[in-house]
């Protein structure tokens, strides 16, 4: 039988136990952790505004000057947002009124710059803002709205306009130009407007983003105005190979218009326009017919499988073959390039592998409360699109390089 003294020992450790067990639960130890952190950093700058009026007063604690009527009367309370949640420290205070504290004013600007990047990269990551000031809300206790945080974004606006304008890398062969629909806000109702994006690709196989225009819609007058800009931030004619684009009367007047090099068309949008024309149990047989033209290994090879296709498919699918046949010549221009890029020349898969990646981080973001706003989207995820293009090129570029 335990005695009292064992008994008492043993309630004890259970106790100790428990209490260990309950400080250790998820969410509670880095409570303890944080709280110290918050403790440790506030005596720190406590004693730091301390010798701030220390220096202030030109006198030790208490020693006192009878000319002078400032007074030390104690401290009042001041909270930092942005570091380490609410962090609370002391403030001294003089009796004939104290001076701004330029310790206090540099570790408040801190903080505010701390969750201005904080709700930056947040929304630029594609977090909608009324979800980035609950999340920043939460973790910092502040008192962050969805406009504070639209008003943070502004001051990436002066490095989004001079990018915008930067002047474009020599060497550009290759021009891919395409456009999406986005909606934007105006006042008193929203409209959908036309972003025309310009993808530039060298014979090296290295990928830059050129220029953006956001317009009412895709017109002559529209994409003439993109090409002339970029003609006027570097862009030379006499290095372009060749154009790359569907099929857009609007595109391809332009092009004409204004540069007047050869136009190669997407051989994707045709191969798809073509099969809706054909019922399922001929499309497999069809496409093959197709592929055979459109992916030959020459210009006069291409020709002689589409004649091949007419001959075949004429009588029972004339709309599918009229589709297929249509204006060949520019859809094989790519075949007096490099044969290794082929595969990236036939078609604007190049391009609207991009749109794809702005659609997704503009979807929710929802209608664009300004052009402003569509400019920093289209910013955060060119410059990301750019990081990565930067690890590696396209596909063909090593067989093209071998070759040279």
């Amino acid at each position: 039988m335990k005695s009292a003294s064992q008994l008492l020992e043993q309630q004890v450790n259970r106790t100790a136990r428990r209490k260990v067990r309950e400080a250790i639960q998820p969410g509670a130890l880095w409570g303890i952790v944080q709280g110290e952190m918050s403790a440790f950093i506030s005596d720190v700058i406590n004693q730091k505004l301390r010798e701030e009026q220390d220096q202030l007063l030109a006198r030790s604690h208490y020693q006192r000057v009878d000319e002078d009527p400032r007074r030390r009367n104690g401290s009042k309370p001041a909270c930092l947002k942005g570091l380490l949640s609410a962090l609370c420290v002391q403030r001294p205070v003089l009796r004939a009124g104290t001076p701004p504290s330029p310790l206090l004013q540099s570790l408040r600007r801190i903080g505010q710059g701390f969750l201005a990047l904080l709700a930056s990269r947040f929304w630029l990551r594609g977090t909608a803002t009324r979800a980035v000031a609950q999340e920043i809300n939460g973790v910092f206790g502040t008192k962050m709205s969805a406009s504070d945080v639209s008003q943070f974004t502004e001051a990436l606006v002066p490095d989004i306009n001079a990018w915008l304008a930067r002047p474009l890398p020599e060497g550009i062969a290759y021009l891919f130009v395409d456009a999406l629909y986005l909606p934007v806000r105006k006042p008193g109702f929203t409209t959908k407007q036309a972003l025309l994006v310009a993808l530039g690709l060298t014979k090296d196989g290295k990928r830059h983003l050129l220029g953006f225009l956001l317009g009412d819609k895709e017109s002559t007058d529209s994409w003439s105005a993109l090409i002339k800009e970029l003609l006027a931030r570097g862009l030379k004619r006499d290095t372009l190979a060749l154009v790359i684009s569907d099929d857009h009367k609007a595109i391809r007047a332009a092009v004409q218009n204004v540069l007047g090099i050869p136009h190669q068309l997407c051989v994707i949008h045709k191969m798809r326009n073509t099969l809706v024309r054909v019922a399922a149990a001929h499309r497999s047989e069809f496409y093959a017919d197709f592929k055979a033209a459109f992916w030959a290994d020459s210009r006069q090879d291409a020709l002689r499988a589409l004649g091949r296709l007419e001959a075949k498919w004429i009588k029972l699918y004339p709309k599918a073959v009229q589709s297929a046949v249509a204006d060949a010549e520019h859809f094989l221009r790519f075949h007096d390039q490099p044969k290794p890029l082929w595969t990236v020349l036939r078609s604007t898969n190049l391009i609207e592998r991009f749109n794809r990646e702005l659609r997704r981080r503009l979807r929710p973001a929802g209608a664009m409360q300004s052009e402003n706003e569509a400019w920093k989207i289209v910013w955060a995820v060119s410059t990301e699109q750019e990081k990565r293009w930067e690890r590696r090129r396209v596909h063909g570029a090593k067989e093209l390089a071998l070759a040279a």
